[in-house]
């Protein structure tokens, strides 16, 4: 195993927050196929969720545009919050405490730990919803493994998992399944730094493309992890995303967060406004709307999100400190 394996793995476990619930011996089923997910999908209207006019997100884990519903989905330590339509909703039972959460086409994948006094077992493994999270699939390592540090393409659905602990199938590091978890391969990690890492993601829809950002920039791979180059400037990167032609990135430069968007092609830099923010406050998540570039919602350190629909021009606050 490489340095880099190593920090990676010691990372994850600094930036992404840990939590375990407990489960009893009754088992719950997953659902085998896409057949026998909920039919019904949407957000509103659907009695899985309700309307949230106050209330508080806190221990969020990852953010998407899951399912192609123009629909935000925020992961957290007890459920789903969902913002579409300018409202805000919250699942209403499966509120498990999600990590790794990765949104795409078709819903999400996910890992972490079952609601307290859930009858799946802990931890939840790899799993899978097309229909909110109303119900699961599982894709392999269920009661054996928690992926905190995972990433899964938009619409290649290339999955990148960070292997904390050796498992029956796979020892520690870095690997990729491009068939739903049932074959996976390592990522070699050539040419990272001897650095901490802090977030992976995949490109939409590329199958080799897959970045990690780190203190000295972000390092893209075009051979699905086993080599990577330097694609931003040396800079402190504190979390990134694909968009399907650029990188959206955030940093901090002059102990100030700064928000740039980056071809894929060219490299060229354009620089986006921030909102004002908290003296020391940082960007911890980013998500872009897959069908509009001009769509991102980002996420603090301290509990603020924003969305703007115009590619910074403008920024609306969607909570403050975690309140809706």
């Amino acid at each position: 195993m490489t340095k880099m394996t190593k920090a990676i793995i010691m990372t994850s476990a600094i930036f992404l927050l840990s939590a375990c619930s407990s489960s009893n011996e009754k088992e719950q089923a997953f659902i085998t196929s896409k057949e026998q997910a909920k039919s019904n999908v949407s957000v509103t209207n659907n009695p899985f969720f309700q309307e949230k006019k106050e209330g508080k997100i806190e221990h969020l884990h990852g953010i998407g545009y899951a399912g192609n519903q123009h629909a935000v989905y925020f992961a957290t330590h007890e459920g789903l919050f969902v913002y579409q339509n300018n409202k805000w909703y919250e699942a209403i039972s499966n509120k498990h405490d999600y990590m790794g959460f990765s949104a795409t086409d078709d819903g999400f994948y996910s890992s972490g730990h079952p609601e307290e006094g859930s009858s799946l077992g802990n931890p939840l493994g790899l799993v899978k919803s097309f229909d909110n999270g109303q119900t699961l699939m599982n894709l392999g390592f269920y009661k054996e493994s928690d992926f905190h540090y995972m990433t899964v393409g938009y619409k290649s659905h290339t999955i990148y998992v960070v292997n904390q602990e050796e498992n029956k199938t796979l020892g520690q590091g870095v690997f990729y399944s491009k068939d739903d978890g049932k074959t996976w391969s390592p990522s070699q990690l050539n040419g990272l730094p001897q650095t901490a890492a802090g977030t992976i993601a995949a490109h939409p829809t590329d199958e080799k493309m897959v970045g990690i950002s780190t203190s000295e920039g972000i390092f893209v791979s075009r051979d699905n992890g086993n080599t990577f180059e330097r694609f931003t400037r040396k800079i402190n990167t504190t979390t990134f995303a694909f968009q399907e032609k650029s990188i959206v990135f955030a940093a901090v430069e002059n102990d100030k967060p700064i928000l740039i968007k980056q071809s894929l092609d060219t490299k060229q830099e354009e620089v986006l406004s921030v909102p004002a923010l908290d003296k020391k406050d940082h960007i911890m998540y980013i998500t872009s709307n897959p069908t509009n570039d001009n769509e991102i919602v980002i996420a603090t350190m301290n509990g603020d999100i924003f969305m703007t629909k115009n590619n910074g021009e403008s920024w609306t606050k969607l909570a403050s400190k975690g309140k809706l």
